[in-house]
């Protein structure tokens, strides 16, 4: 079995055996060498420091392990929370899972982005409408305006946890400016109902957006002046931008990571909150990906995002990476024509470093 290619050959032929032998070598030996970085400061080859967070879904301790070697939690899925059960979690659940996961981190930033339910996500303990194109449905911020006490259980539950730690609140799959507003309205709504409890909460919480349709993409400019922050989904703004379906096994030709229109969209995106002064972030699969994380950093990324297997070789990365470098890779690759001329450009650029 080639996990790296995809590929199962039932009865592979000696020549077969040994190619494979060699090749899974080479890639142990590879990722010996990357683990040497996991606990390195994730400093560029000139000094710049590009901070590595760490992707999460649940507060389980494998999960955490990975906290002493990242400087935050760029991407806390919360749905995991809801996933798997015959009931909805009750807000001293979620206050209890939300709380272990900020007093792991201490003061570095924990950003938890709300329940990002529909599309390929469904909750048994939730009967969700069948629909003919879930992800362009009701799903994640738009399911959550649909039931609001859903979404304040959630964000009272949040808040509470926040007196444990450094709190960023992360609205996904927001399409315009009003969605901003009305999920503000909502997380204020639930700061008015804890006081009348007389429960505290963090004043200093930061309120942000996942980036992934590409409409609010388009008008980064105003929602910088909306939010705090924002965090780019790479894999939905993906889909949505080249209108590929990523859960159809018959597309992925056409599901292009490297399409030269997503990272001049990106670009727009992160030049538009830095002249904002807010940072932007990526949590999406190419924050873990050496050949786009390269070009995130040379178009202004404020920091990476990834799951704990992607660690060590972007640290690996960096460390062999000039900031000069990057902003040249990222100008080349925004004048490039296609995909494959993008991913042939950046392996043999980045060939050394890999």
């Amino acid at each position: 079995m080639d996990a790296l290619e995809g590929a199962v050959i039932a009865e592979p032929a000696p020549e077969q055996k040994a190619e494979f032998a060699t090749r899974r070598e080479a890639f142990l030996a590879r990722r010996a060498q990357e683990k040497e970085f996991l606990g390195v400061e994730p400093r560029m080859a000139d000094g710049s420091l590009v901070p590595v967070h760490l992707n999460v879904g649940s507060a389980s301790s494998q999960e955490l392990a990975a906290e002493k070697y990242t400087s935050g939690v760029g991407l806390f899925r919360t749905e995991f929370i809801y996933m798997g059960r015959e009931q909805l979690p009750t807000e001293e659940e979620q206050y209890e899972i939300y709380k272990k996961v900020l007093t792991a981190f201490g003061d570095r930033p924990v950003t938890l982005r709300t329940l990002d339910i529909g599309g390929d996500k469904k909750l048994p303990c939730m009967e969700l409408p069948k629909e003919e194109n879930p992800f362009l449905g009701n799903r994640a911020l738009r399911l959550c305006f649909s039931m609001p006490e859903v979404f304040l259980t959630q964000l009272r539950a949040a808040l509470r946890a926040s007196v444990h730690g450094n709190l960023w609140i992360m609205f996904p799959m927001v399409g315009s400016l009003e969605d901003i507003r009305r999920a503000k309205g909502y997380l204020e709504q639930a700061k008015a109902q804890l006081e009348e409890r007389g429960l505290p909460y963090s004043p200093a919480v930061k309120v942000g957006i996942m980036v992934e349709i590409p409409s609010i993409a388009l008008v980064a400019d105003l929602a910088a002046k909306e939010v705090d922050f924002a965090s780019i989904g790479t894999n939905d703004l993906t889909q949505y931008s080249i209108a590929v379906d990523r859960m159809n096994p018959a597309l992925g030709e056409y599901y292009q990571n490297y399409h030269p229109a997503l990272f001049r969209l990106i670009g727009y995106v992160v030049k538009s909150f830095t002249q904002e002064g807010k940072p932007v972030s990526v949590c999406g699969e190419m924050g873990g990906d050496p050949l786009a994380a390269a070009v995130l950093v040379g178009l202004g990324m404020s920091k990476l995002s990834m799951g704990a297997a992607s660690v060590a070789r972007i640290k690996k990365l960096l460390s062999g990476l000039t900031m000069e470098k990057a902003r040249t890779l990222a100008a080349k690759v925004c004048t490039l024509p296609t995909n494959s001329q993008v991913e042939e450009y950046l392996k043999a650029e980045l060939s050394p470093l890999l």
